[in-house]
């Protein structure tokens, strides 16, 4: 492990350029926890910076351990942030920064580790509809899917006003609730546009003629695919009527099987629930570590013995041993650098990465 290791120092030239060798740092003393219990520190030789192996783990500067695959497993499960504290003994606060903490762990993973992936196969974009703080202020999470493997490619959400009839008092209380709320311009669009962008740069790499990408024929989706300036010819768009039979061969099957497992999955996605999400930024790193789990450890299919693939990362040209290495860089691996993943993240995945997603009225919430 040490081979791997770099200066905490930013400054220093063994940050971003580090020996091959740990000859670049030396053993200075110990230092006790509660935690842990007596620690081995190390000392830079090039800047005298002091630092421990712990530094570099996903649980720095902790008080207390929790597992993170119990955690992970709880949220699958539908369990809420109150019922995983009631569970692990703790403040919902401790459950909210682990989930942070993995969230950032995978963001910082799958973009150096899977930027790199061809995409190989067709693939679907949907919105998956939802709420944040209240009904008043919906949430459209938009995603991005493979069509054999149902590998979670790429998402990201937006909130607008709330559509349909209301009554008198839900009127004023609209205008009450909208008075101080923030709502990008053209959230819609803009958010598709990076899901195109994504897609373009991945046609690029495929080896495939050509790669259909089905949506419903919502007008947004056909404006902004003929409109898009640096899109590849290799891309086709496909629509389908949202009201045809979503069974096996709807070309949209990919987003409706995504959109049932939600559903069925995390709370805060359950229809006439009361663990919606406070906080936009929190919200998405449960659907950030739900894409995870689904990609990489869910099962490709019930029943293994009728399909060739393990796991939907392995239907998307994964290997398993990829998969392990992915798999252990995110539970035990060092923490990255940021300058090593920062220009593989979209636009939306790096305003999520430094919490600049914005709330509906720009609340702190739990």
């Amino acid at each position: 492990m040490k081979d791997k290791l770099y200066c905490p120092n930013r400054h220093c030239q063994n940050y971003k350029h580090p020996p091959a060798d740990s000859g670049w740092m030396r053993k200075k003393g110990f230092i006790y926890t509660k935690r842990i219990g007596r620690i081995q520190r190390y000392q830079c030789k090039k800047c005298h910076r002091t630092f421990s192996l712990s530094y570099f783990s996903i649980d720095h500067y902790i008080h207390r351990n929790l597992s993170y695959i119990k955690l992970l497993d709880h949220l699958v499960s539908g369990s809420g942030i109150r019922d995983m504290a009631r569970a692990f003994h703790c403040s919902p606060q401790m459950i909210i920064n682990r989930l942070m903490r993995l969230s950032r762990r995978i963001t910082s993973v799958c973009a150096k580790e899977i930027h790199d992936l061809e995409l190989n196969e067709s693939v679907a974009a949907d919105g998956l509809e939802n709420f944040i703080l209240s009904q008043y202020f919906p949430t459209n999470v938009n995603i991005l899917v493979g069509q054999r493997s149902q590998f979670i490619y790429m998402f990201n959400a937006y909130h607008f006003k709330r559509k349909g009839i209301c009554t008198e008092e839900q009127k004023i209380q609209k205008q009450k609730l909208y008075r101080d709320a923030c709502f990008e311009r053209k959230a819609a669009s803009h958010r598709f546009r990076e899901i195109l962008d994504y897609l373009s740069t991945k046609a690029d790499k495929s080896s495939l003629k050509t790669i259909i990408i089905d949506t419903d024929e919502h007008p947004i989706y056909r404006y902004q695919f003929n409109n898009h300036r640096s899109l590849s010819p290799k891309i086709l768009h496909r629509t389908t009527n949202s009201l045809v039979e979503r069974n096996y061969l709807n070309k949209l099957f990919p987003c409706n099987y995504i959109d049932r497992q939600i559903r069925k999955d995390l709370a805060e996605y359950i229809r006439e629930t009361v663990q919606f999400g406070r906080n936009m930024n929190n919200s998405m790193d449960r659907f950030s570590c739900y894409s995870f789990w689904h990609n990489f450890l869910k099962p490709f299919r019930i029943n293994r013995r009728k399909g060739k693939y393990n796991y939907h990362c392995q239907a998307a040209g994964i290997s398993l041993e990829r998969r392990y290495k992915i798999i252990q860089a995110i539970f035990y691996g060092i923490s990255r650098r940021t300058e090593d993943f920062t220009e593989c993240l979209t636009g939306y995945q790096a305003a999520h990465w430094n919490r600049n997603l914005v709330n509906p009225l720009n609340k702190k919430a739990v």
